[in-house]
């Protein structure tokens, strides 16, 4: 069950197309009612914040883990006011580039606010990362690569903080530890000790902040 695509089946590709198609069917009919409470359960999820998700004006997207309604006004730049964010005039006059400044502004966001975590976590945990790169995922929120680059998808800035925080210090600690066996549980648990339930919160709310676009 895909947060944005919905029910997906995969098949081994050396099926070939009729057998796959035929097989997945049948696979899907079989659990047609487990699917129907799954499909339901992700649409409730995707509406826990209160949003919509459309960049475009009035439209309802979270932000900080809270409802904004993004609104045009009288400001030199975009910026987050009282549960609004507003934008200038100009660019609320047209859409595909209202889409595109405020899409610019979230990413922005979002690597100055980790930036800021990482520049608190990393010399806590003794630890040294090269770069910090922000993609789009949806649900890998995050990973640590061997040559010491973080990567973080920039729709943590739409999360509550202390989500945002669970996923930096979690990929912080796999600069001591790959993997997730004991050594690396107890590096975690020693900076954030409820990272476990922050990590499920995210998730719980994961539909919410894939729907933003």
């Amino acid at each position: 069950m895909h947060p944005e695509r919905g029910l997906e089946a995969v098949v081994p590709a050396r099926l070939g197309e009729e057998r796959a198609r035929r097989e997945a069917e049948a696979f899907i009919e079989k659990r047609a009612r487990w699917i129907d409470r799954a499909i339901a359960e992700l649409a409730e999820r995707r509406a826990t914040l209160g949003t919509d998700g459309l960049l475009e004006i009035n439209g309802m997207i979270p932000y900080g883990g809270r409802a904004h309604k993004i609104i045009a006004a009288a400001v030199g730049s975009i910026h987050v006011n009282n549960g609004a964010i507003e934008v200038p005039a100009a660019i609320a006059r047209d859409p595909a580039l209202l889409r595109r400044r405020l899409s610019d502004w979230l990413r922005r966001r979002a690597r100055a606010v980790a930036t800021q975590m990482i520049d608190v976590y990393a010399p806590q945990m003794r630890v040294a990362p090269k770069r910090l790169r922000l993609g789009d995922q949806t649900t890998l929120w995050g990973s640590c690569s061997p040559d010491g680059t973080i990567s973080l998808s920039w729709r943590l800035i739409l999360a509550p903080p202390s989500c945002f925080e669970a996923v930096v210090v979690h990929e912080l600690a796999h600069l001591r530890s790959r993997g997730h066996g004991p050594r690396f549980r107890a590096v975690v648990e020693r900076h954030l000790p409820d990272e476990a339930e922050r990590m499920r919160e995210l998730q719980r709310i994961a539909p919410a902040l894939g729907a933003v676009k």
